[in-house]
C-alpha cells in the first residue's frame, strides 16, 4: 500500500474547561524529523506525544502542535484575604483612638485596599489519558489522509508504467522493421568509404555485423521490461516502497539513456524522450511516498 509522506490533520474539541487543539502536517524528506510546538500546560507530556508520533510515522518532516485554551471561568472565585483585612482594621482602630474619632469607615475604602481579594483558580487540568487519546485520533485522521493521497499516487504510477510499456512495444516494432534498412544503410556507407579499397564481401559483412551489434538494443529492452515489471510489483505491494523504487528508477533511467544513445531512427528517439519524461514524472511521485 502506497502512503504519501505529505499529510494533514486538525482536531479541536472541548475538554472540561479547555479547548484542545491538535494540528499535524508533514512534508516529504529523506529523513525522519519531528518539529513540535507544545503548550506550556502540556510540556510534561512531550515525551509521550513524540513516542506516539514515532510509532505512526517513519519518514518525512512532521510539524506537530498541541494547545490548551481555557474557555470557562465557572470555577474561578474571589476570596477575601482575612489576615490582611484584620491588619487594616486594627490599624484603623489605632488611628481613630489616636485622633479621638468615631467616624465610620466606608466599605468603599476597604475595596480599595491592595490585595484584599485573592483570585483563586480551581480549574482542573484534563487528564493525561484524554490528551493522549485525542492525539491518537488526530494521528488516525492524519494517516487516512496520507493513505488517500497514496492511492492517487499509485494510480498515476501504474498509468505511466502502462504508457511506457506501450512505447517500448513501438520501439521494438520499429527496431525489427528497420533492421534490414539499417543493414543496407551501414553497408552502403562503408562501401562508399572504402570504394577505392579492395575488400571481400565476407569482411564487409563482418564489419557491418560488428556495427549492428553495437547498436543492438534487445538487451536494454529486456532489462528495461524486467525493471518495469518489478516497479509495478512494488507499486501493488503492501510495503513501503519509496527507497526501493527510487533506486530502481535510476536503473530504468540508465537503460533508457543507453537505448537513446544507440538508436538513429528519429521516431524511436522521440519515443525514448517520451519514456524519459514519464520516468522523471514517476521519480517525482516516488520522492513523496514512504
Amino acid at each position: 500500500m502506497i502512503t504519501s509522506m505529505t499529510g494533514y490533520s486538525r482536531l479541536e474539541k472541548v475538554v472540561g474547561d479547555f479547548n484542545l487543539q491538535i494540528e499535524i502536517r508533514s512534508l516529504n524528506s529523506r529523513y525522519f524529523e519531528i518539529i513540535p510546538k507544545i503548550d506550556e500546560f502540556l510540556i510534561e507530556y512531550e515525551t509521550d506525544f513524540l513516542d506516539l508520533i514515532k510509532k505512526e510515522c517513519r519518514r518525512g518532516k512532521i510539524y506537530f502542535s498541541i494547545n490548551l485554551k481555557k474557555i470557562s471561568f465557572k470555577s474561578d472565585v474571589l476570596n477575601i484575604n482575612k489576615d490582611k483585612l484584620k491588619i487594616y482594621l486594627k490599624g484603623i482602630e489605632k488611628i481613630k483612638k489616636e485622633i479621638r474619632s468615631n467616624e465610620v469607615v466606608s466599605l468603599e475604602y476597604f475595596l480599595k485596599i491592595p490585595d484584599v481579594f485573592e483570585y483563586s483558580n480551581e480549574i482542573k487540568m484534563p487528564k493525561k489519558k484524554i490528551i493522549l487519546d485525542s492525539l491518537k485520533d488526530a494521528l488516525a485522521n492524519f494517516n487516512k489522509y496520507r493513505i488517500k493521497e497514496g492511492t492517487f499516487i499509485k494510480k498515476d504510477i501504474l498509468l505511466k508504467i502502462k504508457i511506457i510499456n506501450k512505447e517500448m512495444k513501438k520501439i521494438i516494432r520499429l527496431s525489427a522493421g528497420n533492421s534490414k534498412q539499417e543493414l543496407n544503410r551501414i553497408r552502403e556507407k562503408i562501401s562508399n568509404l572504402i570504394s577505392n579499397t579492395e575488400i571481400s564481401e565476407d569482411r564487409l559483412l563482418q564489419e557491418v555485423a560488428i556495427i549492428l551489434e553495437k547498436k543492438d538494443i534487445n538487451e536494454e529492452l529486456s532489462r528495461l521490461n524486467g525493471h518495469l515489471e518489478l516497479l509495478q510489483d512494488f507499486t501493488l505491494s503492501n510495503e513501503d516502497i519509496g527507497k526501493k523504487s527510487n533506486f530502481l528508477l535510476q536503473e530504468i533511467n540508465r537503460e533508457v539513456n543507453t537505448i537513446g544513445s544507440k538508436v538513429d531512427n528519429l521516431e524511436t528517439k522521440h519515443l525514448v524522450v517520451s519514456i524519459k519524461e514519464k520516468v522523471e514524472q514517476i521519480r517525482e511521485q516516488v520522492q513523496n511516498i514512504l
